[in-house]
């Protein structure tokens, strides 16, 4: 084999993966993967108050509208249900209602009730996945159509199962 097939070889070897990488690239055809169902916050949102060590790691919020019909109740229950399927873990899990008024609604025993203004950034429509330290890290839509709460529920529940593999407690 001569030296220059040798090297032509060599390079081909060395450049046809980068090449064809970068072509990849460029054209649009590689799509990276997705870790995440909820949008990240986009700038760092203070939402609550830094916890205790010995209370739950996370905190799932809710921000009450001003009238809680046949929607904002089914989306307590979804909270509830979340909750619920996290099994032994659920201590973990904190269930918190932001309102600017007191609610007229019986709520379950296990959400907490947190009287302070809603930020701007906040609207009633998206559920939000806070950590220890009071950082709103994730928000959730609500979708329009009620009947798809439950993808929204599996969704939730499987970032919330992420976190919760990879949290190393207070920092």
């Amino acid at each position: 084999m001569g030296k220059y097939k040798f090297l032509s070889l060599f390079g081909l070897v060395f450049l046809l993966p980068v090449v064809l990488a970068y072509t990849f690239l460029k054209m649009g055809w590689f799509h990276a993967g997705v870790t995440n169902q909820g949008r990240w916050f986009t700038q760092e949102t203070k939402l609550l108050a830094p916890i205790t060590s010995g209370a739950a790691h996370w905190r799932l919020v809710y921000a009450l509208p001003s009238s809680c019909e046949a929607a904002c109740t089914q989306v307590l229950q979804l909270m509830q249900n979340i909750q619920l399927a996290l099994g032994r873990k659920n201590v973990q899990l904190d269930l918190v209602l932001l309102a600017s008024h007191k609610p007229l609604l019986a709520l379950p025993a296990q959400m907490q009730v947190v009287q302070q203004m809603v930020p701007a950034e906040i609207s009633d429509q998206q559920l939000i996945l806070v950590e220890q330290q009071g950082l709103a890290l994730l928000d959730y839509p609500l979708p329009q159509n009620q009947t798809q709460l439950p993808i929204l529920g599996k969704a939730l529940l499987a970032d919330l199962q992420k976190l919760m593999k990879y949290d190393r407690g207070p920092v």
